[in-house]
């Protein structure tokens, strides 16, 4: 119990470093015992997950409207049926007709198409969403209806071009881990010479040994503990990644294993 008190009471001698360094050890144990559920998140942000995709559907007078909307609508994983406008499919058939020349004729069951947008739910896979259209085009008849390929909006290729996006496409939940893990090194040395300094006084009159290496060990353990626990809770650890987290802890916290000097905290 004295090391555990004393190594709060080390983390409240400064409080934004101490701060920052319990923070980003709790958030390294999060991120090694709940490594599935950062998997699923960096999935979940994806610039297809987020942006709605989507086809369109072109359809003769063959197909009744009305029943082809409820249909769509009684499929999972649709969001929305969007009614194109027919005025504005006519007038760009009429430009198309100007630039072909007068001697073109046009037929009038092409005058007569109708169009809908389907946007369908980000989450579907790959598969989910080709089913969807596949049932739509099954049910206005291939010979009266014709569905464009899945399409995302234009926002998903910006999205794909960003270092952010690139970056989770390429390290996915380890390139955040990684992150995290250069954080706490920095956070873990921007402390080390409060644990350093207090356990010096502590050494000299308590007559205590290794008093920094201790305290660091008692309240790592702690943290590596907890989160062990809801990790195995949450059903989200694995023991791959925990023996990682104490690595990682213990490459670190040998360093306190040294004779120690007397250095100011500020």
């Amino acid at each position: 119990m004295f090391y555990l008190i004393e190594f709060f009471k080390s983390l409240g001698e400064s409080l934004i470093r101490g701060f920052s360094f319990f923070f980003f050890s709790c958030l390294l144990a999060f991120s090694l015992t709940h490594r599935a559920w950062i998997a699923q998140t960096v999935e979940k942000i994806s610039p297809e997950k987020i942006a709605s995709p989507y086809f369109v559907a072109v359809m003769d007078e063959g197909v009744d409207e009305s029943k082809l909307i409820n249909l769509i609508n009684r499929l999972p994983g649709v969001l929305a049926v969007q009614d194109k406008s027919l005025g504005e499919g006519r007038k760009k058939l009429g430009e198309l007709v100007t630039q072909l020349g007068s001697n073109y004729q046009l037929s009038s069951d092409l005058l007569n198409f109708k169009s809908l947008k389907i946007n369908l739910n980000p989450s579907l896979s790959q598969e989910s969403l080709d089913f969807v259209r596949e049932q739509i085009v099954k049910y206005g008849g291939r010979d009266h209806l014709t569905a464009s390929d899945i399409k995302y909006p234009e926002v998903t290729s910006a999205m794909k071009s960003h270092p952010f996006y690139r970056f989770l496409g390429t390290a996915g939940d380890w390139g955040i881990i990684a992150i995290l893990a250069i954080f706490w090194i920095i956070s873990y040395w921007l402390c080390y010479d409060i644990f350093r300094s207090r356990s010096y006084i502590i050494e000299k009159f308590q007559r205590r040994q290794l008093v920094a290496s201790k305290t660091l060990a008692v309240g790592l353990s702690i943290i590596v503990l907890t989160f062990s626990a809801f990790g195995m809770l949450n059903g989200t650890m694995k023991f791959f990644d925990t023996i990682l987290l104490i690595m990682v802890f213990s490459i670190f916290w040998t360093f306190s294993m040294q004779e120690w000097r007397w250095k100011p905290t500020l």
